[in-house]
């Protein structure tokens, strides 16, 4: 019996040897001989014995990978719009701003924006205002609350001598600080706004100057301070337009442009007289 199984067991394992053999795919011809050598395979011979790599697997919808290395995208890459960014919004356009009586620019200034703003009797109240007049450049400028309202065209008096008025008719506009004591119709020039020539200053500059002897004499006697000085409009547009001092000593604008003045300037308004 010891026999038999001895024997029986030889030939299981004999069976078992032959079937593991048969499970393993047998290497043949070039193939076999080249999967056995030691040295190093180049990516040419194992493509002529058929061993060849798969080629790298791209997933669906990649069409290109970013390697990290310098170089051009491809083609597609390239071809492929870049969105570019829409505006979101509009840029605000300025307020129009529309002033009772007076002619304003496309664009408002500050003055006006400002005023238009005013919800009280504040445009009513003289400090809010100021004028500050340049002779040689020929500009009447308003102030409304110390912002710019408003730019207005002027001629002066027709004295070839410079400075400011001295005595009563050389024809020169003072030069000071003054302020707007009434404001009444006229005949000739539609408003006049008066202004409270001569001041302090004015008196004072007057008497040294008359009592010095340098004021001229008029049926032996010397000529006054004078006065009635103001801002009034035009009966001669054309001189205004072209810059020709032609007043004897007053303010002139255009006609339009003294009734919006009238319509602004409170009395007691601060002006301010500019070589």
């Amino acid at each position: 019996m010891g026999r038999i199984a001895r024997a029986v067991a030889a030939v299981l394992i004999a069976a078992t040897i032959v079937m593991m053999c048969a499970r393993t795919p047998a290497l043949a011809g070039p193939a076999a001989s080249l999967a056995q050598e030691t040295t190093p395979v180049t990516a040419t011979d194992a493509e002529k014995v058929g061993v060849q790599p798969p080629a790298p697997y791209y997933p669906p919808g990649q069409k290109w990978v970013n390697s990290g290395m310098p170089g051009p995208p491809p083609p597609d890459v390239l071809d492929t719009p870049v969105p570019t960014a829409t505006p979101t919004s509009t840029p605000t356009p300025l307020p129009q701003v529309k002033i009772d009586g007076v002619r304003t620019a496309r664009v408002p200034t500050p003055g006006q924006l400002l005023f238009a703003k005013t919800r009280d009797i504040a445009f009513m109240d003289p400090l809010n205002w100021s004028v500050t007049i340049f002779k040689k450049r020929h500009q009447l400028i308003v102030y409304y609350k110390g912002r710019l309202f408003k730019d207005y065209h002027a001629v002066f008096g027709r004295s070839f001598e410079p400075g400011t008025k001295l005595w009563e008719g050389d024809r020169r506009t003072p030069e000071g600080v003054y302020t707007i004591v009434e404001k009444h119709p006229s005949r000739r020039w539609d408003w006049f706004l008066t202004l409270n020539y001569p001041n302090a200053l004015d008196r004072y500059r007057y008497e040294q100057m008359r009592d010095g002897g340098e004021v001229p004499n008029e049926d032996g006697r010397p000529v006054g301070v004078g006065g009635r000085i103001g801002i009034h409009g035009t009966d001669n547009p054309i001189l205004n337009r072209g810059d020709v001092n032609w007043t004897t000593g007053c303010i002139s604008v255009d006609d339009e442009d003294g009734e919006e003045l009238k319509r602004l300037l409170p009395k007691g308004t601060l002006v301010i007289i500019n070589p």
